[in-house]
């Protein structure tokens, strides 16, 4: 949650004090993971503007997360960082707001294609930061690399900091955060650290409330939810006056001096007709109440309000259904991901328009297609839970269909569960196989490719013994993967391998191990099946095109960019530098809407698996657990960054005398990495997309073969590949 009125205050009013950061040294320090992450998407200074642009993530994150770690390290401070859970209630119907960051993109565009490059690089930079949950699984990643310890509150970060900080074990010395913090029995929170300087920044609650006016710890909850949060709405005064940052905190601590509280205020103006119309008492009332008595996972497992005193018995009200502690278990751990549960518990997924505009019918189209795969996740979500969630009714809600929500049915007969449950492979026949393929550990390509041996695809036919269960994350993992390529149509009820199965064995087997191209590669087949990793051009206005050569060559150059950017580019921690393509963007949101969607089966494949107890669930440790979450493959999609570079590429050696000489491509090479002078190595990067792009020309053929597409649509990948191999 943010308070950015109360933010902007602070900062005006220069309330912020200086520490040295000796002084905490051999601490534990609490981190609002939500707070952190947006000060590093938005470093002053350092913002990479282009994400908007390009899809995926900032490519300084990695760098700016180990800098940070590797200076609390030097200071003797242990991190725990504390990500946020589940939505809150939030009544407001989808869509209500404009949607500005849009608007702002589709200006930057403007001026981009107007050749306006400075200026469309200025208005991507004002957007906000992309939200902290598209990088959080990949953020979790890097932590347990470093050996930093997270966990995932049930709902706001900041309450479970309170709790870590207040309770009788100390689990916490001191909360690094925003100024929520302060709304709770906590004096000072630090809200920077400067590790150059030695030193660290902090609020004193007691100087703010001086600073407002003398008003008391309750006073300022009413003013934080008067200002507006990111689960309710300010006052609907302020809104129609235009009163934000440090003149709505004036206007709410003015309120609450003239009613005594903040209710008070809202009740004098209960018959204004902005406040009528939106009955902002209600949300007034929720919003109060839900912070007051927010809930906090404790160290023993359980769920209850931070403050346990008279807390009310309909807290369901205003938080959200409750769910099984188990569940609540598995999101701390970042098994299950909040995405879901926002949509389980508020009956309603929210299809925001994509980074690109979304003006193209065909992703209008696939995101219709998809909602087969939400069923697949909602069923084997609700399926071991109270009859409650199983009879639910679930809707999704598009941006562009903002009046007509789809229901998602999800109570399917047999369940989700019923049909993929045959998977209980124990390490008796999953290690042999193992070692017999030389595989260290159980992964996607391991699932895919031990298959292709009949017999051993038949041993895997495996009933559900309550003597013989699974314990290990390695066969949670492995079941969990043969049940998600099942779903997905990569293997049959028998567990023997589809079309779509064999295409993607022969693909794995043409390419290099080390290249990891398993996800990019069910990707690819997911999107062809989809019928949109096509030639075809879906969005003709967007810029970013092919130019160059006959308009047969524009589309194979497009459909082998497309190919390339499933792959990431590396790149320094820096901003992009280079051409941008709003077509390859386009495309982009294809990938990266397939990835989450993936993401969230698997998630909710392993949660099925487990309480449905198919596996010991007593069998692994915490940091099993923790493993187990950050193992799950689809963490992240790629940005368009190598589609980018490949189609330049074969774009500009069309426009060459003869595109297959030697001497040609040699030069194109070194004008690549001019081109792309921040890219690691952009013509490795290139090649290595060449390199997915024959992987994928064989599974397309197999999948011909066997009668999985037609040869029409196998022409355009054998044909544009014929055309290329003289142009590598």
């Amino acid at each position: 949650m943010t308070i950015k009125a109360l933010e902007n205050f602070i900062h005006d009013r220069k309330q912020a004090r200086g520490l040295p950061l000796s002084l905490l040294r051999d601490t534990v320090l609490g981190i609002d993971a939500e707070y952190f992450f947006l000060q590093q998407l938005s470093p002053p200074g350092k913002k990479e503007p282009l994400v908007h642009a390009l899809g995926g993530l900032p490519f300084s994150l990695k760098s700016a997360i180990e800098t940070f770690l590797n200076g609390l390290k030097g200071a003797g401070i242990k991190p725990v960082f504390v990500f946020k859970g589940i939505q809150l209630y939030k009544n407001e119907r989808p869509f209500a707001r404009p949607d500005i960051k849009q608007q702002k993109r589709a200006e930057a565009w403007e001026a981009y294609d107007k050749a306006k490059g400075e200026t469309a690089v200025n208005i991507f930079n004002e957007i906000e930061p992309i939200p902290v949950s598209e990088v959080s699984r990949y953020a979790m990643q890097l932590l347990r690399e470093n050996d930093a310890d997270y966990i995932v509150a049930p709902y706001s970060s900041w309450a479970q900091l309170v709790y870590l900080l207040k309770h009788e074990k100390k689990y916490i010395d001191a909360i690094y955060g925003s100024a929520e913090v302060l709304l709770y029995d906590v004096e000072r929170v630090i809200t920077s650290i400067d590790f150059s300087g030695g030193g660290f920044l902090w609020i004193s609650k007691r100087n703010l409330l001086a600073e407002l006016g003398g008003l008391g710890n309750e006073q300022l909850l009413d003013l934080a939810v008067l200002c507006g949060l990111d689960f309710s709405s300010p006052f609907p005064l302020f809104d129609q006056s235009h009163l934000t940052g440090t003149m709505a905190v004036r206007s709410a601590r003015d309120l609450i001096r003239n009613f005594v509280s903040g209710y008070g205020a809202v009740m004098a103006y209960a018959e204004n007709p902005f406040v009528k119309e939106s009955n902002y008492i209600d949300t007034y009332s929720r919003a109060y109440c839900a912070i007051k008595y927010h809930i906090v996972y404790t160290d023993k497992g359980d769920l209850e309000p931070i403050i346990t005193d008279n807390a009310p018995n309909d807290i369901h009200e205003f938080i959200t259904q409750r769910l099984p502690p188990e569940l609540y278990f598995y999101l701390t751990k970042g098994i299950v991901g909040s995405e879901i549960l926002n949509t389980l518990t508020s009956g309603k997924f929210i299809e925001s328009v994509p980074l690109d505009g979304g003006e193209s019918l065909e992703y209008r189209r696939f995101l219709s297609d998809l909602e087969s795969m939400r069923s697949q996740s909602l069923s084997l979500l609700t399926q071991p839970l109270h009859r409650f969630y199983q009879a639910k009714r679930v809707y999704v809600a598009y941006w562009f269909e903002r009046n007509n929500e789809h229901e998602i049915p999800h109570r399917l007969t047999p369940t989700t569960y019923e049909t993929v449950n045959s998977w209980n492979v124990r390490s008796p026949i999953l290690d042999p196989k193992l070692v017999e393929l030389n595989q260290k550990e159980v992964n996607l390509e391991f699932a895919v490719v031990s298959l292709d041996d009949e017999k051993f695809a038949a041993s895997t036919v495996t009933p559900k013994a309550p003597a013989e269960l699974l314990k290990s994350s390695k066969e949670i993992l492995a079941n969990t993967y043969w049940r998600f390529l099942q779903l997905r149509s990569f293997v049959t009820p028998k567990h023997t391998l589809t079309p779509w199965g064999k295409a993607l064995v022969t693909a794995l087997k043409a390419s290099r191990s080390e290249d990891l191209f398993a996800e990019p590669l069910i990707v690819a087949l997911e999107l062809i099946r989809f019928k949109v990793l096509t030639a075809k051009t879906y969005t003709p206005s967007y810029t970013g095109l092919p130019i160059r050569g006959t308009d047969v060559e524009k589309a194979h150059i497009l459909l082998i960019a497309r190919v390339a950017s499933l792959l990431p580019i590396n790149h320094m921690p820096i901003g992009f530098s280079g051409p941008l393509s709003r077509n390859l963007l386009s495309f982009n949101s294809f990938v990266t809407k397939y990835t989450k969607i993936a993401r969230t089966l698997v998630e909710c494949t392993v949660f099925s698996l487990l309480a449905n107890s198919d596996a010991d669930r007593l069998a692994e440790d915490n940091a099993g657990w923790a493993k187990l979450g950050v193992s799950l493959p689809f963490m992240s999609g790629p940005n368009s960054g190598l589609g980018i570079a490949m189609k330049t590429y074969l774009d500009e050696l069309c426009g060459k005398s003869d595109p297959t000489d030697t001497g040609e491509r040699a030069k194109m090479k070194a004008e690549l990495r001019k081109l792309f002078a921040h890219a690691l190595d952009v013509v490795g990067d290139v090649e290595r997309g060449f390199r997915l792009w024959d992987a994928v020309v064989e599974a397309v053929k197999v999948s011909a073969k066997d009668g999985a597409i037609t040869n029409a649509e196998a022409t355009a990948f054998t044909d544009a590949d014929a055309w290329v191999q003289q142009r590598r």
